[in-house]
Parts: structure tokens; C-alpha cells; sequence
């Protein structure tokens, strides 16, 4: 049989039902947990977002690189074919403007190559050093000052004899415009089974650009003179010494 039990004590005497009890730390922790746990998802939302928008920047940033780098090498290519384009022209203009020197020069070097002796080269070296003469007391020239520019000047070539080559340098012994000319070497050559001798001279080159005076090339042949006879004097003062 069931067993009845009846609590007879009074009501603030009776015992109270036990529920179910939860700390109050726990639950603190629990929320606090909650709490970050969402804050590290909506930064870690926020970062993605943010990452994301960096790399359309970078992106970006790549893309007008490249097409600076494109913009670059096409200034650069027109640079360079400006800088050619500069080079030619101031050849041509060098040219132009020394051609009625350069026609005298190589008709007198022309005048002076004896027979059985032909050139292969005539090169010419800037020189920074610049001569002038002084025509300003001359009433015989209209000019008031001749600018006369000194190069180092190279000839190349071939002579069938040593002799043929002495005649060669004698004759240059009396142009105006190639003085000093050394004989650099001279050896042996074969050309086609012919025997011959080739050589180089180096010396300097006495011209006026740019001149249309008649009395240019006697100014020319004047500086080439005063300074032959500096070197002259020089030598005498060296060899007394």
C-alpha cells in the first residue's frame, strides 16, 4: 500500500523546495565569453572587409604601375631617338658648315700623295685645346679675329716603297694645313700578293671653320708658322739647358 505522509508543522516551519541553483560567477564568465567571442567575430568581419578593400588598392596601384612602366619606356625609346636624331644633325650641321675647309684640305692632301702611294684612312680627334690668331691690326683682312682650331689628325695607308713614303712626307713637310706629322710606324703588307709597306702618321691639323675669307687659309698658314717656331725655341732653351 501507498504510504501517505502529511506534514502537520506550520507553514513557515516547513522546509522550502530546493531548486536548481546556478553561480553567479558562471554566469558572468559565460557572458563575458559571449561578449568577446562576438567582438572577435565582428573585428575579425571588419579586418576581412578592410584586407579586402587593401588588395583592390593594391590592385589598382599595380595596374597604373604597369602603365607608368609602359609610359616610361616609351619617353625613354623617344629620348633615345631623340638623342640619334640630335647626334645626326649636329653631324650634318658640322659637316656643312666645314665643308669649305675640309674640300681645301683634301685638295692639298690630294696635291701631295706622290704616285705608288694611296691612303686608307684620314682621322680627326677634338682637341680641347683651341689656337686663335689676332688679325685685328691687319687692315688687309675685313674679319677682326680668325679662329684657327688645332686636331690631332691620323693617315693611314700604303706606299709600294720606303722611298715613295719619304717623298710623301716631304711633300706634307710643306702644307699649311698638316704640321708636325710623325711617323707612327711602318711595316710590311701583303695585298694581293703584292708586297708593299703601310704606315701611320699623326700630327696636327690647323683649319678655320666657318670662314669665306679669302686671306683664311694665309692666317692658317701664319698660326702654323708662329707656333713651329715656339717649338723651336722651346728645343734651343732645352738643348742649351
Amino acid at each position: 500500500m501507498a504510504k501517505i505522509e502529511i506534514n502537520l508543522l506550520p507553514r513557515e516551519l516547513r522546509g522550502k523546495r530546493r531548486g536548481i541553483a546556478f553561480d553567479k560567477s558562471l554566469t558572468l564568465i559565460a557572458a563575458f565569453v559571449g561578449i568577446l567571442v562576438v567582438l572577435i567575430a565582428g573585428v575579425s568581419v571588419l579586418q576581412g572587409i578592410k584586407l579586402k578593400a587593401m588588395d583592390k588598392k593594391i590592385a589598382d596601384a599595380q595596374r597604373r604601375t604597369d602603365e607608368l612602366n609602359r609610359d616610361i619606356e616609351l619617353v625613354d625609346a623617344l629620348t633615345q631617338l631623340k638623342d640619334k636624331i640630335l647626334q645626326r644633325m649636329s653631324a650634318i650641321d658640322a659637316l656643312d658648315r666645314n665643308r669649305a675647309v675640309w674640300v681645301r684640305v683634301l685638295e692639298d692632301l690630294s696635291r701631295r700623295v706622290p704616285d705608288y702611294l694611296w691612303l686608307s684612312l684620314l682621322g680627326e680627334e677634338e682637341s680641347p685645346n683651341e689656337a686663335t690668331v689676332d688679325t685685328s691690326t691687319d687692315s688687309t683682312v675685313s674679319s677682326p679675329r680668325l679662329e684657327s682650331l688645332v686636331k690631332r689628325v691620323t693617315i693611314e695607308g700604303y706606299s709600294y716603297s720606303l722611298n715613295n713614303l719619304a717623298s710623301f712626307l716631304i711633300q706634307l713637310m710643306g702644307s699649311q694645313y698638316f704640321k708636325n706629322m710623325e711617323l707612327q710606324y711602318v711595316k710590311r703588307a701583303e695585298i694581293k700578293e703584292y708586297k708593299t709597306f703601310s704606315f701611320q702618321l699623326v700630327g696636327d691639323l690647323y683649319y678655320v671653320p666657318e670662314f669665306e675669307n679669302p686671306d683664311a687659309d694665309t692666317a692658317v698658314h701664319e698660326l702654323a708658322l708662329i707656333n713651329e717656331k715656339k717649338d723651336s725655341e722651346m728645343n734651343l732653351v732645352a738643348g742649351r739647358e
